[in-house]
């Protein structure tokens, strides 16, 4: 389990490292293209290298709030959702993990997620078809499933991905509307 956990670190960092290599060439590529020179194309690599740091820190840091927001997660307290705060938090004890924070997504079709970039930062997210559709055992398998994330740290390479991904759209639009 370690061994995967170690893996899943070492995962994450090489992606955030190849997004910033790969933006640094994008960015001297461009300033090359724009000013014609050698000068030109390394003010371009600084500023690529800069903004793609920036942004993969902010994937780090933010990363989990920004997967929340855009899946219109919406927190939910025992007292709303006590039976899926109950089966979070046994599985969390029997994981040996803090409780996650727990989220619905309004929507129908069964899906659930995992995000966050640590156990203590974690979020477990479900929607509302997933709890309309299964039963106590059903959700606590798919609730489980989703904790082996958190406890895996995978969490963080899928965290990381989606708003780095994210990122590049957005740098595309922006250049495309340029």
């Amino acid at each position: 389990m370690y061994e995967q956990i170690a893996k899943n670190r070492r995962k994450s960092a090489m992606i955030v490292a190849l997004a910033v290599v790969f933006a640094g060439a994008v960015g001297y590529l461009i300033g090359l293209l724009v000013a014609g020179s050698a000068s030109g194309a390394l003010i371009g690599l600084a500023i690529a290298a800069v903004a793609s740091a920036a942004m993969a820190w902010a994937s780090y840091v933010f990363g989990d709030r920004v997967v929340l927001a855009t899946s219109h997660a919406v927190a939910v307290t025992p007292e709303q959702e006590p039976r899926l705060h109950n089966i979070v938090e046994g599985l969390a004890l029997a994981a040996g993990l803090p409780k996650p924070a727990v989220y619905v997504v309004p929507e129908q079709s069964p899906n659930a997620f995992a995000t966050g970039r640590d156990p203590e930062h974690a979020s477990i997210a479900v929607t509302q078809g997933l709890l309309d559709t299964m039963n106590r055992v059903e959700l606590e398998g798919v609730v489980a499933h989703e904790m082996s994330h958190v406890r895996g740290g995978d969490i963080l390479v899928g965290t990381i991905v989606a708003t780095l991904v994210g990122a590049a759209v957005l740098l595309a639009e922006f250049l495309l509307r340029w």
